[in-house]
């Protein structure tokens, strides 16, 4: 029988709060195992599945994109029998010996090789962002000084009209 841990040893195992877990079950369409009396259960690869969700959560990726790797996830589970893990309609189901051992590790390295490109276009990604956003604060700068500039400028030249003013109006009164 596959070793099963309660919630609470998930999460000390996790290091991942139980709400965020239920969360990410809901979200992520991942089915997780309940005993007779409906309470869930965690299984090793469950207990994987959420680190692998949690370090890619902390990389920045939304769980939309967490969502389509899910599937690549689950053929990189570990086994002793070198079994495929195939998500289908959201369940994890065992494969054996679908693929020979030389196909596997080609797949399995082309399938690095893709998450290796996704995570290069998503640091590209918010490389560009972050420069347009220093673009912007700059341009943005640049604009608060000219409207401080003439804001200065018409301060001084009100100065200096109510200044000559104020002669006039002395030299007219003597």
């Amino acid at each position: 029988m596959e070793k099963r841990y309660t919630v609470r040893q998930a999460v000390t195992m996790t290091g991942v709060k139980s709400y965020v877990m239920r969360y990410w079950e809901e979200e992520l369409d991942l089915h997780i195992g309940r005993n007779e009396l409906g309470h869930r259960y965690y299984t090793p690869y469950d207990i994987q599945l959420f680190l692998k969700i949690n370090e890619l959560k902390s990389r920045g990726l939304q769980l939309k994109a967490i969502r389509a790797l899910i599937p690549q996830m689950a053929r990189n589970v570990p086994d002793s029998d070198k079994a495929i893990v195939s998500v289908q309609d959201g369940e994890a189901v065992e494969i054996e010996d679908i693929l020979p051992e030389a196909e596997m590790k080609s797949q399995e390295s082309v399938d690095n090789d893709k998450i290796v490109e996704f995570q290069e276009i998503l640091e590209r990604l918010i490389q560009e962002e972050m420069q347009r956003k220093k673009e912007g604060e700059y341009r943005c700068r640049s604009l608060d000084e000219a409207i401080r500039r003439q804001q200065q400028a018409r301060r001084e030249a009100a100065a200096a009209t109510e200044g000559k003013k104020n002669k006039r109006n002395k030299k007219g009164c003597r």
